[in-house]
């Protein structure tokens, strides 16, 4: 990574490159663009998208990048990286993002990717995130960090060396605790 996720050069990159997806995206659809004033009472006058059909393509580039994001970590937690890790990868900060105050970065991480756990199937099924593991090819329901990877990542074959090295790290974590 070249900057650090925070880093306000790149947030604006990003933003800048988002707007141009958006125009780009609402353009190949037709979309009507209007004149407006630069900013409220601006004698200048800019050509802009008609804002409801900007907020669709925004909407869509969003849904779009998370379904991006989302394939992206599911990746990272196939090729063993932590939620730890993710969540500084996002740019996660511990009390910095809106619906994860008081949460650690790893647990943010982990809401972000499984999303919210108040949806139908969630509470029918259990709140995971599906992921398949590469020592032992199964398909796992990962839960998040509530109580150590034996519980939290079910669906590992009973000699998986994935699980037990990640139980092994686990348990020495516990036994460092005073």
């Amino acid at each position: 990574m070249p900057h650090p996720p925070g880093n306000p050069d790149e947030r604006a990159r990003a933003s800048d490159a988002a707007r141009r997806a958006l125009l780009g995206l609402a353009r190949d659809r037709g979309a009507e663009f209007i004149t407006r004033p630069m900013f409220t009472d601006s004698e200048i006058a800019i050509r802009d998208l008609d804002p409801l059909d900007g907020a669709r393509a925004a909407r869509d580039i969003e849904l779009g990048a998370r379904h991006a994001a989302r394939d992206y970590i599911r990746q990272a937690r196939e090729a063993g990286r932590s939620w730890g890790q993710i969540g500084r990868a996002l740019g996660i900060a511990t009390d910095a993002d809106a619906g994860h105050a008081g949460t650690a970065v790893a647990e943010a991480a982990y809401s972000y990717a499984a999303g919210t756990p108040h949806t139908e199937t969630a509470e029918r099924y259990g709140w995971s995130f599906l992921w398949r593991c590469r020592s032992c090819d199964q398909a796992i329901s990962d839960r998040g960090l509530t109580g150590g990877p034996a519980d939290d990542e079910p669906g590992h074959a009973g000699d998986c060396s994935r699980l037990a090295a990640a139980v092994a790290e686990w348990n020495a974590g516990w036994e460092a605790e005073p």
